[in-house]
């Protein structure tokens, strides 16, 4: 839980920690939902693209899923 949620569940009676929790639950929601939107943008964008262009910034078509999902490492492997 964050920082917000237990200032907001402090002292409170069980149906005031329900609605903290709800509210918590729902803005994790949002974030996840947010993140999967943008996987998706990411693997559309990168699919409309030529190979030589996706050669030039350093991925292979393959690639592609594995890279919108989890990202690179730092020392530039997939």
């Amino acid at each position: 839980m964050t920082i917000l949620g237990q200032q907001l569940t402090a002292n409170r009676s069980a149906l005031g920690r329900f609605f903290a929790a709800v509210v918590e639950i729902s803005h994790s929601g949002g974030n996840l939902l947010a993140r999967i939107v943008r996987i998706r943008r990411d693997r559309a964008t990168l699919d409309e693209l030529p190979d030589y262009l996706l050669r030039d910034i350093g991925i292979e078509r393959t690639e592609i899923q594995s890279i919108t999902r989890f990202g690179r490492r730092e020392d530039g492997s997939a």
